[in-house]
């Protein structure tokens, strides 16, 4: 009888819904989903790879080069080669940057819009796959999330302003006048004070913190919106 009763229990242990554990849906799982997409092969990013090596490049060449001028005797040679050299990789920098901004082929009218018409039928089927798949858990989750990503989202566009402004909408321009205050009154081997050294990377500093920002904010823009289409459900 005690046999009975012990197999009973774990039969409706083993069938009873409430005992077995719910999927956790969370901003983690999300983003991993997001960023194990498939890429359309001509697809732009705010900064791709190279462009972001560029970039790098050109804020530590520019940093070595001012340093060096800076803190080294102006007549001594070595003053004069690393100058140079951080000089060097500044420019190497900044047409690695021009370089992987151009695009490869001439731009069309006609051509810009096959290519996009291309890029939204690649990725439609993997945004369909994605909404399809936060629905697999349960809706208080779903909604749960919607409405924190929906309130992060505007506590970020009320912070923005307050951080950066509207610098993220110059493009490189930013880039472009660090580089004229650098060389305005250039004479070898230069000799800027500190306070242009300290404004050319300032103004470079804050410009990539606005691309950081933008980048922050798409992907938040892209929660809200797949979290809202997940809490309708699929029509039958």
């Amino acid at each position: 009888m005690a046999m009975h009763m012990e197999g009973s229990i774990e039969a409706s242990e083993v069938m009873h819904p409430d005992v077995l554990e719910s999927p956790q849906l969370t901003f983690a799982a999300l983003n991993a989903k997001i960023d194990a997409l498939p890429k359309f092969p001509e697809a732009s990013t705010i900064l791709p790879l190279r462009a972001r090596w560029g970039f790098a490049a050109v804020i530590a060449g520019a940093l070595f080069a001012l340093l060096s001028v800076r803190l080294l005797p102006g007549n001594a040679t070595w003053t004069l080669i690393l100058g140079s050299s951080g000089v060097a990789v500044e420019i190497a920098g900044g047409i690695v940057l021009v370089l992987s901004e151009m695009p490869r082929k001439w731009p069309t009218f006609a051509g810009e819009r096959r290519e996009f018409a291309a890029e939204l039928d690649f990725d439609f089927p993997e945004h369909l796959k994605l909404v399809d798949w936060l629905r697999t858990f349960p809706l208080d989750q779903r909604e749960k999330l919607s409405e924190f990503i929906t309130y992060r989202h505007a506590r970020m566009k009320e912070k923005l302003p307050m951080l950066t402004g509207s610098i993220e909408k110059l493009g490189a321009l930013p880039i472009v006048i660090a580089l004229y205050l650098q060389f305005k009154d250039m004479h070898w081997p230069p000799h800027p004070s500190w306070l242009e050294v300290g404004l050319i990377f300032a103004l470079v500093f804050g410009y990539w913190l606005s691309v950081l920002q933008i980048n922050v904010r798409l992907r938040i823009q892209l929660y809200e919106m797949l979290l809202s289409k997940a809490l309708t459900q699929k029509a039958r």
